[in-house]
Parts: C-alpha cells; structure tokens; sequence
C-alpha cells in the first residue's frame, strides 16, 4: 500500500465534506444543490438560476474554475425548437421542428471544427517533446490543464465521428433526430440531443446495476475473489461503465480486442483526468455539467442526484485512488469499479487485487 494521503472521508450522510489534499488544496462542500434528471443546455440552466436565486445568493456562489472545465463548445449547444402551441397547423410546427433540430446539428458540427482549432493552438504551444501520443494515451504533458486533457479527448472522440455523422446528415437532414437514439456510437458529442443525452444514461444506469448483479451473484466475495481474474473484471467494467454494445451482452460474450479499443482507453483517460483534477482545484471547481459527466465516466450514477452529492462522490473517488506509484492506482481504480460506489471502503488503506485492469 502507498503512504496515506491526508484527505478526509465524507459523513455518511454526503451533505458536506471537507476534502484536504497533501498540497494543502481545501475543498469545501456548501448546502445542497439539485441536479435535473434530464439534460439541461448551460443556458437553460443559468436563465433558470438568474429568474429564481436572490441577488444576495448569486454573488456567493463559487466560481468555476477555467483550469478545470474545457469550453462550453465541447459540449452541445442549446436546442431550440418550436412548442406545439405556438403554430397554427401541424404542418408548420413539423416544419418549424425539423429547422430546430437542423441549426442544433450545424451548430454541434461547427462546434467541433473550432474546438479542433482550439486544441490545435494549444498543442502548438506545447513543446515537442511534450506533446500527448495516441501511441502513450495514459500520458499528460506538462502543460495541461485539466480543462486541456478533456479537451484533447472529446476532440478525438468527435472527429473520429464527424465523417459517417456528417454522411448522415446530409442524406436524411431534419430527420436525423429521428434515427440518433438508436446508433449513439456514430454521434459526435456536440450533437447529441437532450433526449439521446437522457436515454443514454437511462440505459447506462440500468446495464450498471445488472451488471453488478450479476457480478455479485457468481461472485459473493467481492473483488478479492480468486476466482475474478483480469478477464472478468473486464468484461463487468466495459458492461458498467456502458463501452461494450447492449448486443454483446444479449449475445452472451465480449469479442477480442473491446478492452484494448475501449477500456484501456477509458483507464487511462480517467488515470490523467484523476491527476489534473487534483492539481487543479478538485471537484468543486467543477460546472455541473461537466460534474455530471466525470461522474458517469466513473460509473457513479447521476440520475436524481444532487450536485452536493455528485462532488462528494467524486471527491471520494480522488482521495480513495489517489498514488504515486502508478500500479497502486491502477489496482485502487480496479477496486472501486468492481465495487458498487455505496460500498466503497471508507478508509484509504484497503485491500486491492494482485492484478490490474
């Protein structure tokens, strides 16, 4: 085990906490804040805010760190459409409907090619020799932000989308809102609409639970069963943390290859993530949104959570992997994804497994 890291456990009850890291980093956790089950637009959220928080509120609300939170153009836009009582016929609100959903996808398109423009810039800036690799993706050069890393790989993830994504539009238009629930792996993250974005985590939230049910069936011991091996472990994260397609598991196996095109990559942007978040101010620096999706990418469910519980989760997260030594880490991760979040161990100085994912 590594030497402890001085950050205190939350109460149980995950109202507040503070979380102290070994360079004196003070992370405070105010009163409690919601978090809307549906996906809701920058925005929407902060028109909401400013109609029904008092002036006095809104100048103590902590600022948002711009180390932390990569721009808001990596994220989709607002989607504005037409409500079925503003037209006069169901011909016009149709139509009215298909231009909504048309602008949001140009939009998302437009926000990709500048958010590669951007990462562009920065990677100018970074000396050679520092420069990140699709060939070393677990390594955070120097002069990355938190902010940076996200950026260079919702990059990665959307461009690698943009052609068949932009095929698509072209050939059936308006009508591609129709057609993106059911092929979530083609879309460009910039581009998926609120209730792709909703029945995405919907689906992921359910496939997690069943996928720790069934672990815990064949394997009521835990993850220091002898009987869990590297394989399996895999397999269950790929499951929980919704990488692998729904139809591997109706079709009862994993093909070879899914955990070195999908997990390994998920390891080690989490492992460069965990880092930067730490160094750049933790959890609460974070904006909601992006609080949200750290959360999921860590297989902690986020549907009817408040944001005071969200930050204590992934505060948790931090102080119970955080290592130097980076196979310490990758055994702590490997733990507490095989561990659902409300049975995480309470104190840092658990057992972890021999093996790593």
């Amino acid at each position: 085990m590594s030497a402890q890291i001085p950050w205190r456990r939350c109460a149980p009850s995950r109202a507040s906490c503070v979380l102290v890291h070994h360079s004196t980093l003070k992370l405070h956790l105010h009163g409690p804040c919601s978090i809307s089950l549906f996906p809701i637009s920058p925005q929407q959220r902060q028109a909401h805010s400013s109609r029904n928080t008092p002036s006095s509120h809104r100048e103590t609300r902590v600022t948002k760190s711009p180390l932390l939170n990569p721009p808001a153009s990596t994220r989709p836009p607002f989607l504005d459409v037409p409500q079925r009582s503003t037209s006069d016929s169901t011909f016009q609100y149709l139509f009215q409907l298909g231009k909504g959903y048309l602008r949001f996808y140009k939009d998302g398109l437009k926000a990709v090619l500048a958010n590669r423009r951007l990462l562009k810039e920065k990677l100018e800036k970074t000396p050679a020799d520092d420069r990140p690799s699709i060939w070393k993706p677990h390594y955070v050069p120097k002069t990355f932000s938190r902010a940076d890393w996200v950026l260079l790989w919702r990059v990665r993830h959307d461009m690698l989308r943009l052609p068949l994504f932009g095929l698509m539009l072209l050939v059936i238009g308006e009508f591609t809102a129709l057609a993106v629930v059911y092929v979530d792996g083609v879309v460009p993250f910039t581009c998926r609409i609120p209730k792709q974005q909703y029945s995405g985590l919907v689906k992921a939230e359910q496939r997690r639970r069943t996928a720790f049910d069934e672990l815990e069936t064949q394997f009521p011991h835990g993850v220091l069963s002898p009987r869990i091996t590297p394989a399996v472990a895999r397999k269950h994260v790929l499951r929980s943390l919704h990488l692998s397609g729904t139809m591997w598991d109706r079709l009862g196996f994993t093909p070879p290859g899914m955990w070195q095109i999908k997990g390994r990559l998920r390891m080690a942007f989490l492992e460069g993530d965990d880092k930067n978040l730490i160094e750049d101010g933790g959890p609460m620096g974070l904006e909601t949104e992006e609080l949200r999706i750290a959360c999921a990418e860590r297989g902690i469910d986020v549907m009817g959570k408040s944001e005071t519980d969200l930050r204590s989760w992934l505060g948790d997260w931090l102080r119970l992997t955080a290592a130097e030594d980076i196979s310490e880490r990758r055994r702590r991760m490997a733990t507490l994804l095989l561990t659902r979040p409300e049975h995480w161990p309470q104190q840092r100085d658990f057992a972890v497994p021999d093996w790593e994912l």
